[in-house]
């Protein structure tokens, strides 16, 4: 006799990353706050407007509904569409931050491990991009990358020496791979330089709410010395890293 079928689990969760499987098959990325990053199995979604409806796209939140995995891999029946962020799929700046956000964040998020912090960071950046009419400053992307390094056990250290202990003051380097602060004089040729100015800004922005990082455009400084720490972590490039800079470019005249 076989063992009964195990019934569906409906989580929320947000589309992180799709792989085309076979002829029409799709393995689905997806960000949870209990199950924390997870894949699943989504048979005959491309070619299934039913079961899914359009709501398998990276960024949407959905409402899934599951089967406990086989061989890794989650089975995905159906999903209800819950917040599509229509609006952001209009502007290529804003589209490519939010790819570029899912891809941070669930990059960050340890696999079938509850994620709560992560997945309310992702959705709240998400739902801000979805909201706005322009493409946010600086300080959003940055703020983005410092809460979810400090919300994966990663905190950069931006508001001190990391070596004494002491506030900072200029001169200072910052440590790329670690996003770790430093005097000059207590760490010489030890990392970047880095101006007192933009570690106090940067430090701001992991501590403020992100949506009051929208309008805040950082000094001068290290522009992706937080995006390469976590790459540092994860061992591996961060791809819509490398296409973001000319989304984000104003238009030429």
């Amino acid at each position: 006799m076989s063992p009964p079928r195990a019934l569906p689990q409906q989580t929320t969760a947000i589309v992180i990353g799709l792989t085309a499987y076979r002829e029409a098959d799709l393995i689905v990325r997806l960000l949870t706050p209990d199950l924390g990053r997870i894949s699943a199995l989504a048979r005959s979604a491309r070619r299934s407007s039913r079961r899914f409806g359009g709501a398998i796209d990276v960024g949407n939140r959905i409402d899934a509904n599951l089967r406990a995995p086989r061989s890794g891999l989650w089975g995905f029946d159906s999903a209800d569409l819950v917040d599509g962020r229509s609006r952001t799929r209009s502007d290529l700046g804003r589209l490519g931050l939010l790819v570029y956000a899912t891809e941070v964040v669930g990059r960050l998020a340890r696999e079938e491990h509850p994620e709560p912090k992560l997945f309310g960071l992702l959705d709240m950046a998400c739902t801000l991009l979805n909201g706005v009419d322009t493409v946010p400053e600086s300080g959003f992307r940055v703020g983005l990358e410092a809460k979810a390094l400090t919300f994966a056990g990663l905190a950069p250290v931006l508001d001190r020496c990391a070596h004494c202990g002491q506030a900072p003051s200029d001169p200072m380097c910052l440590l790329h791979h670690t996003a770790v602060a430093n005097h000059a004089r207590c760490t010489p040729n030890s990392g970047g330089p880095v101006s007192v100015a933009w570690l106090q800004a940067a430090e701001a922005c992991r501590r403020e709410p992100l949506r009051e990082n929208l309008h805040t455009d950082l000094p001068p400084g290290p522009v992706w010395a937080l995006a390469e720490a976590v790459e540092a972590h994860l061992g591996k490039a961060l791809k819509s890293k490398k296409v973001l800079p000319s989304l984000l470019a104003p238009p030429s005249k």
